[in-house]
């Protein structure tokens, strides 16, 4: 910080600009500009009703920044040259949105705070040279609260308040907007009843008989779980069916041409990915798009300079496209991919919106596929369909699917699941017009249907899985894009059971902030919605609790001899007859829907994988009860999973 009180004729300070009464406009020049070069200007700027400083400028008479220098130490203000100066210092007291803009009144202005004291910076160039005057005229500043920057150093400040701003809104932008819907709001009142009475009931029932409540409280279950069966069961009757016909007959239009296309965002959240940059980057550009109407934005968290380098350095050797930009999240709030989709969402300039993770690599013609589709969907509210209006389609879900399929046990299990559901389940939930729980990547958006619900929770740890329920309750629809994206299979232990309590914690997550109003819940996605959501995530989540409760309470009758030889009751018959038959049927049909839907990949090796998918499932199992502590322990905690560990990238599977 410079501060010099240095002023012509041996005058200091702001004295000096005085005299009569008059104000001398000029004079913090002298003895900084040549007075016949200050002459010379002052003439042409007069003959030509220009301000004089624009004359001075221009003709090099003096730079910006000593101008802005001199009028400082002519007024005895502070000068702040660069960022360095400014350390210690936080813009409004750390508040660089609201606060920030409703304090300036001006982009010119802008209120510093340091150790409790209020500095206001000015940009007094971004002010026309007769304010200027008025400002400075008359002595009427306060020297210890005002000091004066360059344009340089005022463009760095408004780039920090835009930042925060865009950071604040990708972090609190759906509490603001749309409250109900964020993972940050805690129970309320109603679900703390209900679990209240719930759990009173049970502790009344196994006071008053253990076995029988057991038995009650598991046929209960059990009736859940079999809607849960029987939906995978039509996913294997219907497997096959045109799910993606209006993508097949846009095809056979023929290829649309490049300036017919729309501008596409590609957001990439990168977080030490610095193994993968570069084969991403590969990928990114081998899609089949024009680049000019490409809007690629990898994205980084402060602090992560190890990615950010390799990613420069990937695009360097790429002869660094114009359609990439790289954006670091600024520190603040919790540190989640999608909080860091938020604030890349803030300058996408795309129609539609894709999400691909670090280790992705997409089918070259996604985008056209996608583009194919949201155009014959058409973009008006309503649409008809078998049951007669539709909803309007929001996103697109490409199918997604492993490369590293032979890397060890773990991943082939995950391609199986994958597989299964992907290409059996999900298409299944398309049919019956249920709610699709997105998968994290390759979700393709119509970008103002996107910001207008609210973006992503930066609170919920799968946003994916939550995004697809709130996309129906808002009235809009998704779909299965025929395309696949290939990515790494999580195929180290440690890696995997950190990933799914990640996913099951946020599934829960999910179902708690959407049972949150039940009734509201069932008014926006209807009968079969509600149904459908409590099956596919409700009845998820506590069918892989109860899996391996009732292998050891089974295990333990039969130990005992016990197994089949006491005397039931009602609801011991009930409860056993549901049991054994979804545990068979459960295993069966999941046996089938994996079996189908590795044959129409053509996965023939991963066929002796069925076999051993039981101890998969008890593998998640324990995720589950992982995950189920974690909520408790720690909510919002991200837990990041490796990539580029896969011993080789092999050239992606085609899809048969």
């Amino acid at each position: 910080m410079d501060r010099d009180n240095r002023s012509p004729a041996g005058a200091t300070g702001p004295r000096a600009i005085e005299q009569d009464g008059s104000y001398e406009p000029e004079a913090f020049l002298w003895g900084e500009v040549d007075p016949a070069l200050l002459a010379k200007a002052r003439h042409q700027a007069n003959s030509a009703g220009v301000p004089l400083r624009q004359l001075l400028f221009s003709n090099d008479f003096i730079s910006r920044e000593n101008y802005i220098k001199a009028l400082a130490s002519f007024h005895g203000l502070s000068f702040f040259k660069e960022a360095a100066d400014l350390e210690g210092f936080e813009i409004d007291g750390g508040d660089l949105t609201n606060k920030a803009s409703a304090k300036t009144g001006n982009s010119g202005l802008i209120t510093l705070v340091r150790d409790g004291q209020e500095v206001v910076v000015l940009d007094i160039l971004s002010y026309s040279a007769e304010v200027e005057q008025q400002f400075f005229a008359g002595n009427r500043v306060a020297g210890d609260r005002l000091a004066l920057i360059p344009p340089a150093l005022a463009h760095y400040l408004r780039e920090r308040i835009n930042e925060q701003a865009r950071l604040e809104q990708a972090v609190m932008g759906l509490e603001r907007s749309h409250p109900g819907f964020c993972a940050k709001g805690k129970s309320n009142y109603v679900q703390k009843l209900v679990l209240f009475c719930l759990l009173a009931l049970l502790a009344g029932g196994l006071a008053r008989s253990p076995i029988g409540a057991l038995y009650v409280l598991g046929a209960g279950l059990n009736l859940l779980f079999l809607y849960a069966i029987l939906l995978r069961l039509y996913a294997v009757m219907t497997l096959g069916a045109d799910v993606d016909s209006r993508t097949d007959a846009n095809d056979r239009g023929g290829r649309r041409a490049d300036e017919d296309l729309p501008v596409y965002s590609l957001l990439v959240p990168l977080f030490h990915e610095h193994r993968v940059v570069e084969p991403l980057v590969q990928s990114l550009l081998a899609l089949d798009y024009p680049v000019e109407r490409l809007d690629i934005k990898l994205i980084f968290e402060h602090g992560d300079e190890q990615t950010w380098q390799a990613a420069r350095q990937a695009l360097q050797a790429q002869g660094s496209p114009g359609c990439f930009e790289l954006l670091v999240v600024p520190p603040g709030g919790p540190q989640t991919k999608p909080k860091a989709l938020n604030y890349a969402l803030a300058t996408a300039r795309g129609r539609y919106v894709v999400v691909y993770d670090a280790e992705d690599e997409p089918e070259p013609d996604q985008l056209r596929k996608a583009v194919q589709v949201f155009a014959r969907a058409g973009g008006d509210r309503t649409g008809e369909g078998a049951g007669g209006i539709v909803k309007p389609l929001a996103c697109l879900q490409a199918k997604l699917n492993h490369y590293n399929i032979d890397q060890n046990w773990l991943a082939r299990q995950f391609t199986l699941e994958y597989t299964a559901l992907f290409d059996g389940l999900l298409p299944a939930l398309q049919r019956l017009e249920l709610p699709i729980l997105l998968g994290g990547t390759s979700n393709h958006f119509r970008t103002d249907i996107l910001r207008e619900i609210g973006a992503w929770d930066a609170y919920n740890v799968t946003e994916d899985a939550d995004l697809g329920i709130r996309l129906m309750r808002f009235g809009y629809r998704c779909e299965m894009l025929s395309s696949t994206t290939y990515e790494e299979a999580c195929c180290q232990p440690r890696d995997w059971v950190r990933q799914r309590t990640r996913w099951l914690k946020g599934w829960l997550q999910t179902w708690l902030v959407h049972m949150r109003r039940p009734v509201r819940l069932f008014r926006s996605l209807g009968a079969r919605g509600f149904a459908g959501f409590q099956i596919i995530l409700g009845a998820q989540v506590l069918s892989l609790v109860a899996h391996p409760l009732f292998i050891a309470f089974m295990t333990y009758e039969a130990w005992s001899g016990h197994l089949f030889a006491r005397s039931y009751g009602v609801f011991g018959h009930l409860f056993w007859g549901l049991a054994l038959g979804n545990f068979i049927l459960g295993y069966g049909v999941a046996i089938w829907l994996g079996f189908a839907t590795l044959r129409t990949r053509g996965f023939y090796r991963l066929m002796p994988q069925l076999l051993v998918m039981p101890l998969y499932w008890l593998l998640i199992s324990f995720a589950t009860f992982r995950a189920l502590v974690h909520y408790i322990s720690k909510p919002f905690h991200w837990e990041k999973t490796e990539h580029g560990l896969s011993e080789k990238r092999p050239h992606p599977h085609k899809l048969n």
